[in-house]
């Protein structure tokens, strides 16, 4: 009789052993599962900020807009390599920093003088002051209109060494007001001028 009670005891407890295996199964499989889902959870999410970050980086990259003070740096130095090419005669350097039109009445000038031997003797002595007049903008297109208050020292001669114009020792006063062109998403990062008128009666 206890031995049956022994037997049945023993039944009892692996029964109940197995239970409890199969509820730790279950919880911990539960867990298990619950895990993987965070886990999934948080790669999607990770992977949606990456996807945005870079995009914000590459907006803020090539936001481009317009600077009076950056502008006019380069301004000047665009003027004084283009009025020293015009004197030079130096057709290559003017046809990379004009429009096509600009440069064609550079060009018909500067032959002109060739085929009546004349010489140009040029000095620029420096720019006193120089000063956005205008901006006209249409969306990424801008023409930017602005006053170079310069010093040079200018004299044509003609093949007999006669004085045509200027002198060779006086210095000039010259103002000019010069118009740059250029679209802002363009990738070319050069300020064309597009427009040229001197105005020796301007404001200092």
């Amino acid at each position: 009789m206890n031995d049956n009670f022994g037997y049945i005891d023993i039944v009892l407890l692996a029964i109940v052993a197995g239970i409890i295996i199969l509820r730790l199964r279950s919880v911990l499989g539960k867990g298990a599962e619950d895990s993987a889902v965070r886990a999934k959870k948080s790669v999607i999410v990770d992977t949606q900020y990456e996807d945005i970050n870079p995009t914000r980086v590459e907006e803020n990259i090539n936001l481009k807009e317009f600077k009076e003070e950056v502008f006019l740096k380069g301004a000047q130095a665009a003027y004084e390599m283009i009025v020293n090419a015009f004197a030079a005669a130096d057709k290559k350097t003017l046809k990379d920093l004009t429009s096509p039109e600009v440069y064609k009445n550079f060009v018909n000038v500067l032959d002109d003088r060739k085929n009546k031997k004349y010489v140009n003797q040029f000095t620029f002595i420096g720019i006193k002051k120089a000063k956005i007049e205008n901006i006209n903008n249409k969306n990424s297109l801008y023409d930017v209109r602005t006053r170079f208050v310069s010093e040079i020292i200018s004299c044509i001669k003609d093949q007999n060494n006669n004085i045509v114009e200027g002198s060779p020792e006086e210095i000039q006063t010259v103002n000019d007001v010069w118009c740059f062109s250029r679209d802002l998403n363009s990738d070319d990062p050069t300020w064309y001028l597009t427009e040229i008128a001197q105005d020796v009666h301007g404001k200092e």
